[in-house]
């Protein structure tokens, strides 16, 4: 990059200043465990060649297990590699490597353990890559995991466009395209009607391809604040960004027509292992042409521009993210998903319990359940009606439809059975877990016995009784025993 970019060498969690504030800061960085199922992978670094030997250190990603390596590289093919003269049959870590005339590979397998949650886990993950001989940053080697269960966890995409060709080159001088551009402006009498003033664009990046869409932020009256314009993209319709959105902040000048843009970017196109974070910043006087019109005494106007106008910006600050921030970051903590809560603390959440028909050969139950996790996403209870008989007092569960918000939180197979005089539910459920490896979820059985807790008032409307909670909003939350996971074969 040229030396106009500024490069300060520091961690993920550097704030970039700018006109309009900072980034927030990430969360805590993940534990053990939950690092070992989202990034089982390694970083090879210190890489170095001579005739007969390859010298280079592993970091375990996961673990932060770190190891100096050497492997004898007489013989074509691969090579095993020791630690400290330990053979590789007698480690946790097994290393080998082969080299070819331009490139060498470096497959690695390595066990370890987990305490952090209290209960101890065994990890095992596999992985390889290659990189030119001459290549001099740290190579990130994906691991999939062979146990507790075989997976492969689902990487982030990254930010939109931190990979795309020219995205650093064409960052060295920062423009950005205002398209669609509209204002309004309504005076309103301040009785009859309000004043009101509205404004929006699109504003797209050429070195990332990012769009994002810009509108008035409310203030405390509700009236739109061009001040501080409110602009988003694909960020909000994906999870798969990972730790680094793109940020965009703007405002608008009504007197003077000014247009004014502070965002900060990700491109990592030219190495991986030195992802850069980016911030620029620039403003406009926009060419707006405008139309009147007279209603009561008020002149009300309305504002465009023809076609694209291309906004030139001045580079801010840039920072030097630690390396595969953007493709594979380190998970940061914002609650157990489906797995480790299914994992940890098993336990389903109920509500709207009901009755219907109750003390007759057709009484049934229905209820709603989501599995009782800190990170939900975007999910809902389902509800659970009772469908064909089984043996021993148990029905069938029918379930309802999900909405498709999000991944499951819910069984795909369960029967209950309820006692009215004891106002005793067991369940039995399978559900499956999708957050870490959705081609390969993991699978789950386990039993839950619970009391609702709760006085049940009953009306009856045209011959037909409904018992339910006195409290529409009353939920519970009940563990789940005797728990089983692993794949389906």
């Amino acid at each position: 990059m040229a030396v106009s970019l500024v490069l300060l060498v520091a961690s993920a969690a550097v704030l970039v200043s700018g006109q309009f504030g900072q980034i927030p800061a990430p969360s805590p960085h993940a534990g053990c465990t939950e690092s070992s199922f989202s990034i089982p992978s390694w970083l090879v670094q210190n890489v170095k060649y001579t005739d007969a030997n390859v010298a280079f250190d592993v970091q375990n990603r996961a673990n932060n297990y770190t190891a100096s390596l050497t492997c004898q590289t007489k013989e074509s093919g691969w090579n095993a590699c020791s630690i400290q003269g330990t053979p590789s049959s007698n480690l946790t870590l097994e290393a080998s490597v082969q080299v070819s005339e331009s490139s060498a590979t470096f497959q690695l397998n390595q066990t370890w353990t987990c305490s952090d949650r209290g209960k101890s886990l065994t990890f095992t993950a596999v992985g390889n890559n290659s990189a030119a001989l001459n290549y001099t940053s740290p190579l990130l080697v994906k691991g999939s995991l062979i146990s507790p269960v075989a997976i492969t966890p689902a990487y982030a995409d990254g930010p939109k466009g931190h990979d795309s060709p020219g995205c650093t080159a064409k960052s060295e001088k920062p423009s950005w395209v205002l398209s669609l551009i509209h204002f309004t402006d309504e005076p309103g009498d301040g009785a009859s009607t309000v004043p009101f003033q509205n404004f929006n664009l699109i504003v797209t990046n050429p070195a990332t391809g990012y769009e994002a869409s810009c509108m008035p932020g409310g203030s405390l009256g509700g009236t739109p604040d061009l001040s501080r314009l409110v602009c988003a993209g694909d960020e909000f319709q994906s999870s798969r960004v990972g730790l680094h959105p793109i940020i965009t902040q703007a405002s608008f000048d009504p007197a003077t027509s000014v247009f004014t843009l502070n965002q900060t970017w990700f491109c990592d196109d030219t190495d991986a292992a030195k992802p850069l974070q980016i911030n620029a910043a620039g403003s406009i006087a926009l060419p707006l042409k405008c139309t009147t019109e007279e209603v009561d005494n008020r002149t009300n106007k309305y504002c465009t521009v023809d076609g694209a106008v291309t906004l030139t910006g001045k580079l801010g600050t840039v920072v030097t993210l630690p390396p595969y921030s953007l493709e594979d970051p380190t998970p940061q903590s914002r609650g157990d998903g489906c797995t480790l809560t299914s994992i940890f603390h098993p336990a389903w959440q109920f509500s709207d319990f009901e009755v219907h028909d109750a003390n007759t050969s057709s009484a049934s139950v229905t209820f709603e359940m989501i599995l009782d996790a800190e990170n939900r996403g975007f999910q809902y209870p389902i509800p659970i009606y009772q469908g064909k008989p089984l043996d021993g007092g148990f029905y069938q569960c029918d379930i309802g439809a999900d909405g498709g918000n999000d991944l499951p939180l819910w069984p795909y197979q369960c029967s209950f059975k309820y006692t009215a005089d004891k106002k005793e539910l067991v369940l039995n459920a399978d559900w499956a877990c999708q957050d870490l490896d959705e081609a390969h979820p993991v699978h789950f059985s386990g039993v839950t016995t619970t009391i609702i807790n709760s006085t049940l008032t009953c009306e009856t409307v045209d011959g037909q009784s409904r018992c339910a909670t006195a409290d529409p909003g009353y939920s519970w939350v009940a563990e789940i025993s005797n728990v089983t996971w692993g794949k389906l074969e």
